[in-house]
């Protein structure tokens, strides 16, 4: 990737840069970011991974992706410089640098990078050193990065760099070692700097009063459900005005209220209701078993549940936390990464205590089965890899408006 950019120019350094690194909530933190910057005036450029539907969701300016037509020209500079060194690139590899090229060309202000998998070794170190902003350590891709907090905390630290900032997110002190040893300047620390101060469920969303070093924001409205969610906003509240203190309170109420974020914790609007949640590892589950508790506590559920070969099935399903008279149909999603649907269910039988467990092979056969057989006030829950959301979106959304393309 360096001998890449060199060659491409070097245009990753032709704008300033925001990392966001962690385990889970990466991509909302990202968005809210951007969109706070975007409320304050900046032209910033947003860098996301995975996509759901389309690749030029991954690459945004201003909230807008990249035209397939910029898109083809980046990839085409890629290709040259890619033949004339014979790189032998990976894919990520060549979006990141669609992204960064892109980002040159469009002359911004600044850009917030979502990290792909893990700290310096990532495609997006190419971005290195920029402020860092670290959501949480959670045990995911362990594979590649040990079987450990500590050993996953050693290896996301690797994105900070000394007399850079950090926005902290992750509350154990244990971990905290990892970050402050390598001597981010200036520090910000979840829960000593900033936080949640308050948080009630509504009938919308959530109502949250957030503070940060400047200032304390009451009571505001917010559509993303579940404390995790209210956690992000705050983490990225808080690295927005890091970068551009102060946010005023006007573009605050403007933009926190308006932040979706699709295929995590998103309620479809239909009957009967469908969540769509892409928890694809243990800690994700259990966010998402506390807001069903939260939010949906008296519904009954039928769960369609598709999970990646390489994450822990069992524990994962466990920690869904399903009931006796929960529904659950597990499907694989059109990945070459994904679990059976028949091994999966073996999985589910023993990890959970749901009555009614069956395989369905694909995501919208079970699906359209879930939504077919369920009443008020049974719920449908789509999780456990964003693969099977994104399937499920598609489906979804081509069932509202068969005309709307992809």
């Amino acid at each position: 990737m360096d001998a890449l950019l060199e060659e491409l120019g070097r245009p990753q350094y032709r704008f300033r840069r925001v990392i966001v690194a962690g385990t889970n909530g990466k991509t909302t933190v990202t968005r809210t970011i951007s969109a706070l910057l975007q409320g304050a005036g900046l032209r910033v450029g947003t860098y996301t991974s995975p996509h759901l539907e389309r690749l030029n969701e991954r690459i945004a300016v201003n909230g807008v992706a990249i035209p397939d037509q910029a898109l083809a020209r980046a990839f085409a500079r890629i290709r040259v410089a890619e033949t004339k060194m014979n790189l032998g690139l990976s894919w990520f590899e060549i979006v990141t640098a669609a992204a960064m090229t892109w980002f040159a060309w469009e002359q911004l202000d600044l850009a917030v990078i979502e990290v792909g998998l893990g700290g310096e070794y990532d495609a997006t170190a190419v971005a290195m050193p920029a402020p860092v902003v670290l959501t949480n350590i959670e045990l995911d891709h362990t594979e590649l990065f040990g079987d450990s907090r500590p050993e996953v905390a050693a290896a996301e630290a690797t994105v900070v760099s000394a007399n850079h900032g950090l926005v902290l997110g992750e509350t154990d002190a244990l971990l905290r070692d990892c970050f402050t040893r390598r001597h981010p300047q200036p520090l910000w620390v979840r829960g000593v700097d900033f936080g949640v101060l308050e948080r009630r469920a509504t009938v919308e969303g959530q109502l949250l009063t957030l503070k940060t070093p400047t200032a304390i924001y009451r009571d505001v409205p917010v559509t993303l459900r579940g404390s995790a969610h209210a956690e992000n906003l705050c983490l990225a509240l808080m690295a927005a005005e890091c970068v551009a203190r102060p946010i005023p309170e006007s573009v605050v109420r403007q933009v926190l209220p308006a932040m979706s974020s699709p295929g995590r914790a998103e309620l479809v609007s239909m009957e009967p209701p469908v969540l769509l949640d892409g928890a694809h590892n243990p800690a994700g589950a259990r966010a998402l078993a506390a807001l069903l508790a939260e939010c949906f506590p008296a519904d009954r559920r039928t769960f369609v549940i598709g999970v990646s070969a390489d994450k822990p099935a069992a524990e994962l399903v466990s920690d869904l936390q399903i009931r006796h008279d929960d529904r659950v149909l597990c499907c694989s999603a059109d990945s070459p990464r994904a679990r059976h649907a028949t091994d999966l269910a073996e999985i589910a039988r023993v990890a959970s205590p749901a009555s009614a467990i069956e395989s369905v092979d694909s995501v919208d056969d079970a699906l359209r089965r879930a939504i077919a057989a369920s009443s008020h006030p049974e719920f449908v829950v789509v999780t456990g890899s964003l693969y099977v959301v994104a399937e499920a979106r598609r489906m979804l959304r081509d069932s509202l408006d068969p005309s709307c393309p992809s």
